[in-house]
């Protein structure tokens, strides 16, 4: 039997006490943390995360978190974008078949662009004025799903004007080893800086 709704109830536990819910407590500059997990628990910890989310925002609990999945925010871009009448997802999937290489790197260039980047900010910050600025988390997910197209390390460099009062706690499916993030294990490592790994605090 998945240790994860445990593993899961812990991040809970450790997100509900006072001291760690101030945001002038843990690295006041760049207050990320990652929390690493087997890639082969993907679909259990998506649910898992939802739930998290669920239990943050409970009235009882006094606190409050903005969930953000990053795949789900970059085809919802895609969606909201129009280019000669058509939307570019569906320009993206049309191109796909000409030229899957070419195709591939825009997509690349519109994840990382400062468009796309802004708008999901812009999201970020107007959530997060209407809120309790001493009591909320933004939830980052689906940094397995929008791979290769994004990278969690190139995110938080674009993003990180935006971090203001509030901490970041990102689901990381990989492993954290010699000081190096490895998604999905594999040897292109992230290069992230500055951060906490939340396993090492959990423990």
């Amino acid at each position: 039997m998945s240790n994860m709704p445990q593993k899961m109830n812990a991040i809970f536990e450790l997100l509900s006490e006072q001291e760690f819910k101030n945001p002038d407590t843990g690295l006041l500059f760049f207050p990320v943390y990652i929390y690493t997990y087997s890639p082969k628990d993907e679909f259990e910890m998506r649910k898992e995360i939802l739930k998290l989310d669920e239990k943050l925002k409970r009235p009882s609990n006094s606190l409050n978190s903005l969930l953000i999945n990053l795949y789900h925010e970059f085809i919802e871009w895609l969606e909201s974008q129009e280019i000669f009448g058509n939307t570019l997802l569906n320009e993206v999937f049309e191109a796909e078949k000409r030229d899957y290489q070419s195709n591939l790197s825009y997509l690349i260039d519109q994840a990382n662009s400062d468009v796309f980047i802004q708008h999901i900010g812009q999201k970020i910050k107007h959530y997060f004025e209407s809120q309790s600025s001493d009591k909320v988390y933004l939830l980052l997910s689906g940094i397995g799903e929008i791979y290769p197209y994004l990278r969690l390390s190139n995110f938080l460099k674009k993003t990180e004007g935006y971090v203001r009062n509030y901490k970041i706690i990102a689901f990381y499916p990989g492993e954290f080893e010699n000081n190096k993030y490895l998604l999905f294990g594999m040897p292109n490592n992230e290069n992230i800086y500055r951060v906490n790994h939340l396993n090492l605090i959990l423990k």
